[in-house]
């Protein structure tokens, strides 16, 4: 089974000719000011320049297709919220008074 690391974000890149290494890092938080947070190196990640472009454009086209899902779901709940508010007006208007 494949380790697996919980990072906060990318705390050094370095590249060498083809060669290019992230190091991802952990914030962990010393008191309640946002300078006494430090950053750990939890994993070095080591691939070719190439690979690093594949894996970007891969991270982008996922980011792209949760920002679309995202969208489609918050239409969705609006056109829910307008025919829930159309109902509760048109069941007000044909009430009628004797």
């Amino acid at each position: 089974m494949a380790q697996e690391f919980y990072v906060d974000g990318i705390g050094n890149i370095s590249i060498q000719g083809p060669v290019v290494t992230l190091s991802y890092v952990r914030t962990t938080s010393q008191g309640n000011k946002p300078e006494d947070n430090k950053d750990e190196e939890v994993v070095k990640i080591t691939m070719t320049g190439q690979n690093l472009v594949k894996m970007t454009n891969i991270l982008g086209s996922t980011l792209k297709r949760i920002a679309e899902r995202n969208k489609n779901a918050q239409n969705n709940q609006s056109d829910e919220m307008k025919n829930n508010n159309n109902k509760e007006n048109n069941s007000k208007k044909s009430k009628t008074v004797n």
